[in-house]
């Protein structure tokens, strides 16, 4: 390769690094084994690497760069290099567009066949990657190094796994310099915004929801500055803003970070998949009142640490051994103490407790994925999934079967 494309790359190499986007050089022909961050290696998949780099010698052309999804959901982007001896090429990610619940990542483990219990270690896999909500950050820097490949913008862009190649633009915009004269109005406007913003996360700490929806009526006498061209994607960046701000007042309201990361990505997802200004704009108002509602179920400040520790470990464990005896020795206390304590403070036995905890995780797995009703039961601590349906028909009246074809139209009075 000339010098001066080597350059390039090497401070596009630089660039990606300092935006935590994994890069990597090698060989077209080569293994993959590098790019996926050990995942498949992880799961046993390891055929998956050699078939890869095959199928890349074949196909990858020169003067186009490729954007894949794979089937563990992570994105890339990769270009052939020109004039390298062997033929090299340059592979970006993974990354994701969005954090992953554990609803998803128990889908998708569902789909893919793999053991429950190889859930923890893909979580932590996906953890470490990093997440850009908007893709388009990384095709700018990919076609700003390929005008420099290539000498120009005549290439293309192709979805690996769309039926059509499309081109597309690879220019980006630059915001104009904020005139002196606006300088003022633009200080007041953000003094405005940050004050509206502390307002409203001191109602949402505190869970009142109906101040919360009365000040939330407020926000379009608000003019919130434009970061980039596109309404939409203003619009979306800042529910992502208001996501963040609620996350941290319901943080402040004393809910376990256990269940504020559940909503939050929950939202997250839904964020990027709005395609219109009203439906980003219905979104904030959803969060601000799931937010609330999130405080008034969860909060546990009125217990003592050592009973908000055994509630959250419950919360994150109903998959697991969840006896007395292992639960006392979690917090270091006798059984008895325990039991004694927990009926003391919550007005409930810790079997109750643990009871409704398992079937509200049910119906909420019911509700929002469509995992088999015997993974449902693992996940909620059933390894039978016939006693599973008969605890749930005591708790809720119908089965689960039942439940989710009539969920539409049916949710259980007062226990969900």
């Amino acid at each position: 390769m000339a010098y001066f494309c080597q350059r390039e790359l090497d401070f596009t190499l630089a660039l990606l690094a300092r935006m935590r986007i994994p890069a990597h050089k090698m060989p077209m022909d080569g293994s993959l084994a590098a790019c996926d961050g050990g995942l498949r290696k992880l799961l046993g998949m390891e055929e998956d690497y050699e078939r890869a780099g095959g199928m890349a010698a074949k196909w990858l052309q020169e003067r186009t760069v490729y954007r894949m999804v794979d089937q563990f959901l992570c994105r890339y982007v990769y270009c052939r290099l020109p004039k390298t001896e062997p033929a090299m090429v340059l592979v970006l990610g993974p990354y994701l567009t969005a954090d992953l619940s554990t609803g998803d990542l128990m889908e998708l483990a569902e789909q893919l066949r793999i053991p429950v219990s190889n859930l923890p270690h893909l979580a932590n896999c996906y953890a470490s990657l990093p997440v850009f909500p908007d893709p388009a950050v990384i095709l700018a820097v990919v076609y700003t190094l390929g005008e420099a490949l290539w000498g120009g913008n005549d290439f293309d862009t192709v979805d690996v796994d769309a039926e059509q190649r499309s081109r597309l633009p690879s220019g980006v915009s630059v915001s104009a310099p904020i005139e002196q004269e606006h300088i003022l109005q633009q200080m007041q406007q953000m003094e405005e915004r940050y004050a509206y913003e502390d307002k409203l996360m001191e109602i949402v700490s505190k869970g009142l929801t109906n101040q919360a929806e009365t000040l939330l009526s407020s926000i379009s006498q608000l003019n919130f500055q434009p970061r980039i061209p596109d309404p939409l994607r203003n619009q979306k960046n800042y529910c992502i803003i208001c996501n963040t701000l609620l996350r941290k007042a319901t943080q402040q309201g004393g809910v376990h970070p256990f269940h504020i990361d559940k909503m939050s990505s929950q939202f997250a997802r839904a964020i990027e998949n709005a395609s219109t200004l009203e439906k980003c704009s219905a979104l904030i108002g959803e969060m601000v009142t799931a937010y609330c509602r999130l405080v008034h179920a969860q909060t546990r400040e009125q217990y003592s640490p050592a009973i908000q520790k055994l509630m959250s470990y419950i919360d994150a464990n109903l998959s697991g051994d969840l006896s007395l005896v292992t639960l006392a020795h979690l917090i270091k206390v006798s059984p008895s103490y325990l039991s004694n304590l927990f009926h003391r403070e919550t007005g409930h036995t810790l079997a109750e407790h643990i009871a409704q905890s398992r079937m509200q995780a049910a119906l909420q797995l019911l509700k929002t994925t469509s995992l088999q009703i015997q993974t449902v039961a693992q996940l909620c601590g059933f390894n039978d999934p016939n006693y599973f349906g008969k605890q749930f028909k005591r708790h809720y009246g119908i089965t689960p079967q039942q439940y989710r074809r009539g969920q539409a139209g049916y949710y259980p009075p007062g226990r969900d």
